[in-house]
């Protein structure tokens, strides 16, 4: 299968990012982005999107479905307000949005169903449901019965055709990635029913288990998955030390990517005993460079890689970069690995990374004494 060369779609067109940063008024938005809307009809409009602001050419705006994509593309890096006008300056949508609003319903209960991140196969699992999935995406890897399903290909690319072929009458979907926009759109696009996942708190992960438990007919149990998650969150809270640690996760190495203001990794930085050195600036992913982290000088790195087994992670990769020696972290060996499969993946098992990260804190700071 091709990667896919476009953003988004929707019924009428397709989405092509530009690959120069849009100018202007926009050179300051470091988080925005341009693109050519590609109609069926052969005509190519434009729109421009930041994380604050959104611009699209009045007759691109005509689009049925253009306002959801865009909440699409917000969405999936950690916004959840559009200010959407066209080039005209008519506003076209202004406000909060609506995350479950983005999926369509099919049948309840549902029995055929796909899941299209990692994440969301352990949700259905949790919700002892995981028979009625036939597909999945490439990385899922739990529970042990993933390897009977169907794969349809990477989380940020999987074969929407095939999705839409295998009939399902519900698609989990998830918004927690930049890219992952582009499946939400398609499915949307091909008429198929999915309910959209894109926490940025662990209480959304708990409102997506009572969403999916309504939608899979099973709310008894979602509702008991909740209250067992919700009193371990109780306690994690009730015996964290006193004076956090200060914490930089990396998500990946070059670039640099950790998570920022909108992302639920803050607060499960938290339950472990620590804050995050970032989590002060906006979006839910954040691409920095190492004059950044040597600023931030953490008292404690993870190194948590997207799609590396805990086994290949190398911590000594962040030890070695230039100018990261210096780091209180690095100077006191307090650099750890961090398997991305709890902390990675915001469902059911993200208090299990709380639980690790907790573990390497408390052994810094004693060790620290």
């Amino acid at each position: 299968m091709k990667k896919p060369t476009h953003q988004w779609e929707t019924r009428q067109h397709r989405a092509v990012r530009r690959a120069e940063p849009p100018g202007g008024a926009w050179a300051d938005d470091a988080r925005a982005e341009a693109f050519e809307l590609h109609f069926a009809d052969g005509r190519i409009g434009t729109a421009t999107l930041g994380l604050q602001r959104q611009e699209v050419d009045a007759r691109s705006a005509e689009d049925p479905d253009v306002v959801h994509a865009m909440q699409c593309w917000l969405v999936a890096r950690g916004a959840r307000t559009i200010a959407l006008v066209d080039d005209r300056g008519t506003t076209r949508a202004r406000g909060a949005i609506e995350v479950d609003a983005l999926g369509t319903r099919g049948p309840v209960p549902a029995r055929r169903v796909i899941t299209l991140a990692p994440s969301n196969a352990e949700l259905v699992d949790a919700l002892g449901c995981f028979d009625r999935v036939v597909a999945c995406e490439d990385s899922s890897d739990e529970p042990p019965e993933v390897a009977r399903c169907e794969r349809l290909g990477p989380d940020l690319g999987p074969d929407l055709d095939r999705v839409a072929a295998l009939a399902p009458e519900l698609v989990v979907s998830s918004l927690t990635v930049p890219g992952m926009e582009r499946n939400v759109t398609g499915l949307r696009a091909r008429g198929v029913p999915q309910l959209v996942s894109a926490p940025r708190r662990f209480a959304d992960v708990l409102e997506d288990l009572r969403r999916l438990g309504d939608l899979l007919g099973v709310a008894e149990r979602a509702a008991e998955v909740r209250a067992a998650l919700q009193a371990e969150v109780a306690r994690l809270q009730s015996t964290r030390p006193a004076t956090p640690a200060r914490v930089y996760l990396e998500w990946w190495p070059r670039p640099m990517y950790t998570p920022g203001r909108d992302c639920y990794s803050n607060e499960i930085v938290a339950l472990a005993g620590g804050v995050n050195v970032f989590e002060d600036r906006p979006g839910s992913s954040l691409e920095i460079d190492a004059a950044d982290l040597r600023a931030a000088d953490p008292d404690v790195c993870f190194v948590s890689w997207c799609g590396v087994a805990e086994d290949k992670l190398d911590v000594g990769n962040l030890v070695r970069r230039e100018g990261l020696a210096e780091l209180r972290a690095v100077r006191r060996g307090h650099v750890f690995a961090l398997d991305e499969r709890y902390s990675g993946r915001p469902g059911p098992r993200l208090l299990e990374a709380a639980r690790r990260m907790r573990a390497a804190i408390l052994s810094a700071a004693t060790a620290d004494r």
